[in-house]
């Protein structure tokens, strides 16, 4: 053989375009991903109310502010409820302080297990990110009182069922429940007698069916009603039918003195100061 040399094939430089964008591909991605991080954090302090609506179920706190002094009038006689106060254990415990005549409780079942909870947890995701207080919780610190105020925001056969099981283990002075569903009042009137049970009522067509339905007045204790339906011949009516009358939501201080003039039997509220003004009276228990 000849003596021609081998040339071995020269290995290739290391593609400069490759060894440049890897790392700023890295970059673009981490800065990527921390802005978005960033927007993130921000959405949640921005909307944290919003956002503890579906995480806990919480409403509006209950807020303090300075009753006029030239308020005139027999209290005695209303009973004072801390609007969805129960839905927050910090909110139920500063009414109790307050001296509210009862707490209201919105009660929803999740996961098989009763909590307070004003807003329906993200549907499908309750077990992950669903922490509001339970039932019990809230009953502890409502228990402080001489009244509970339950909101049923459901009705089906076995909420009803839990409920009753959890209603049978405890007891106080007064415990009330509302709702606007009329098979769960008329389920309750067999099953809980004891409890007192109110109608909700939010518009004025719901009022003129209930004037309209005789059976219906035999089946309830009285109504929970919006107070911008509570005319003065409304407030009347109810009372000639004998049907206890709650108003929601008040913290107006004229509202409150019109409708107590005319012989309101509750306040819901959510301020501590007319809490305070309505609460423990003689007449707090009144059956």
């Amino acid at each position: 053989m000849s003596g021609a040399t081998t040339t071995r094939p020269r290995a290739e430089a290391p593609s400069t375009t490759r060894r440049v964008t890897a790392p700023w591909v890295v970059l673009l991605l981490a800065r990527v991903v921390s802005v978005l991080c960033v927007i993130t954090l921000a959405a949640v302090a921005a909307f944290d109310t919003q956002a503890a609506r579906f995480t806990e179920g919480q409403a509006p706190a209950v807020f303090t502010a300075r009753l006029d002094g030239r308020l005139t009038g027999d209290y005695t006689d209303v009973i004072g409820v801390a609007h969805n106060a129960g839905d927050d254990l910090h909110a139920a415990t500063r009414a109790v302080a307050y001296g509210a005549d009862a707490i209201e409780i919105d009660v929803r079942a999740v996961d098989g297990k009763l909590y307070a909870s004003h807003d329906a947890p993200v549907p499908l995701l309750e077990d992950l990110v669903f922490h509001g207080p339970s039932l019990q919780d809230a009953w502890a610190v409502a228990r402080l009182d001489e009244g509970v105020l339950l909101h049923l925001k459901q009705g089906s056969g076995r909420y009803l069922t839990e409920l009753q099981s959890f209603l049978q283990a405890r007891a106080l002075r007064r415990t009330i429940v509302q709702t606007k569903d009329h098979a769960t009042l008329r389920t309750l009137r067999r099953t809980a007698p004891a409890v007192q049970r109110l109608l909700l009522i939010f518009t004025a067509k719901e009022l003129a069916a209930l004037r309209a339905d005789k059976r219906l007045q035999a089946t309830i204790d009285g109504v929970s009603v919006r107070e911008r339906l509570l005319s003065a011949s409304a407030q009347a009516w109810l009372e000639r039918r004998g049907l206890l009358t709650f108003a929601w939501v008040v913290n107006d201080e004229a509202r409150m003195n019109q409708l107590v003039a005319r012989g309101i039997d509750g306040i819901i509220t959510d301020r501590l100061d007319i809490m305070r003004l309505l609460g423990r009276g003689p007449g707090a228990v009144r059956q």
